[in-house]
């Protein structure tokens, strides 16, 4: 067998360096997913149960995106547009329903706008320009009606940028209180559920990264052992370790310890 190609061996260690890095779970349910139509999915998710594991590839992708939002921001100042409040938090119920907002921008009218950037591919991006980003995404339109509420704010403004030919779309969203009280509830529901809840069958469930554990949790492996995935977790009323050795109240996931137990022992639900 021929000696593989010293560039093929670069890109490979490339993408398991890029597999490697993904970011950690969070300690708390992200307003950027409230709006996913699956609450098992979205549960799944702020427990910490271990998804699916993720092409370096993919992760690549995912980082790119993070670069599109500093070049688009560059480019609103270069345009006149104020800028300020990057990484703004925005919390409710206790810190476990938190949200980071691109930024605040001034300019667009005279009031001030949240921030909100995306990139996408060609096909997406077209689909977003031709029907509107809330018909095809209403995962973003939660996310901007979170920010306005928590901020305060009445008007929100989308940038989405063509990955494949770096053309621009903005979109300006208007606050909803009725949405936004609704999200609340949704948020205050799931992190409070001690049982999964049922999940919504949909098209992008062969692409869910929990689709292991809400189809075949045999194969399903839990590799981070936090307090979000213990058997020990009550969330009913007020969050709280319930073991009998060392009981005490929680304000978000403690790390792996002696008692942890996965919900359900071996097979979680």
């Amino acid at each position: 067998m021929p000696p593989i190609p010293a560039q093929s061996i670069i890109v490979q260690e490339m993408y398991e360096a890029a597999a490697k890095s993904r970011e950690e779970p969070r300690n708390y349910l992200g307003m950027s997913g409230i709006g996913e139509i699956c609450p098992r999915k979205i549960w799944y998710g702020f427990r910490g149960y271990s998804p699916v594991p993720t092409e370096g590839r993919a992760a690549m992708i995912f980082d790119m995106g993070n670069r599109v939002e500093e070049a688009v921001v560059s480019w609103l100042r270069k345009a006149g547009y104020h800028i300020e409040g990057q990484q703004t938090d925005f919390s409710a119920h206790n810190g476990f329903f938190r949200g980071h907002c691109d930024g605040m921008i001034d300019g667009v009218t005279s009031r001030r706008h949240i921030l909100e950037i995306k990139s996408a591919n060609d096909r997406k991006f077209k689909a977003f320009r031709d029907n509107g980003i809330r018909a095809v995404s209403e995962t973003y339109y939660a996310q901007v009606q979170c920010y306005m509420g928590y901020a305060g704010l009445e008007r929100a403004v989308w940038v989405v940028m063509n990955k494949n030919t770096c053309e621009l779309y903005a979109e300006r969203a208007y606050f909803n209180k009725q949405d936004f009280e609704a999200l609340h509830r949704k948020a205050l529901d799931i992190i409070s559920a001690q049982e999964v809840p049922a999940p919504v069958e949909n098209p992008f469930c062969s692409w869910c990264d929990f689709r292991l554990w809400c189809k075949s949790p045999l194969e399903a492996m839990q590799i981070r052992k936090t307090c979000g995935t213990c058997a020990w977790l009550d969330m009913s009323l007020e969050p709280k370790c319930r073991h009998p050795e060392h009981a005490f109240p929680l304000k978000k996931w403690g790390i792996s310890c002696e008692h942890w137990q996965l919900k359900n022992g071996d097979i979680p639900f």
